[in-house]
């Protein structure tokens, strides 16, 4: 086992102290012990885990919770973006699609549509307001 292995299954950061690994490894533990299980293959599958946990926790605990090596840092590789270097399009360059295009914002009216917003819509709106009219009225006994 790999010493990234065991501080991800044991869910802390390379590099944490001993007594964050031992919280970390007393929490995971507790929920994956064997006793949580309800049944016999639930309690197999938490076997499983928590052998996992343990096996993780001794394997950082006999080799003195080692620290990884810093990664090395490439100074300016060519194809990662930089302040410089931008894959965005230049000002004078179009467009492929119009900001409306791209938030859907594109309206072409057609007959359903002139007739659910110019006809229905209102006439909904003006039947609601009648209606409530007629209740209040019936209401106030007139």
């Amino acid at each position: 086992m790999h010493d990234d292995d065991a501080y991800r299954i044991l869910g802390v950061p390379a590099g944490t102290d001993a007594k964050g690994v031992q919280k970390a490894y007393r929490e995971r533990a507790l929920e994956a012990h064997p006793d949580r299980a309800g049944s016999d293959p639930e309690r197999a599958v938490f076997t499983k885990r928590f052998m996992k946990i343990r096996d993780a926790y001794e394997h950082l605990r006999k080799n003195g919770f080692p620290v990884p090596a810093p990664y090395e840092v490439v100074e300016d590789p060519p194809e990662v973006r930089t302040y410089h270097r931008s894959f965005a399009k230049s000002w004078d360059e179009e467009e492929e699609f119009s900001q409306a295009e791209k938030l859907g914002l594109n309206f072409s009216w057609n007959s359903d549509q002139v007739i659910l917003w110019g006809i229905v819509i209102p006439g909904g709106a003006v039947g609601t307001i009648w209606f409530l009219r007629f209740i209040v009225r019936a209401l106030q006994g007139e």
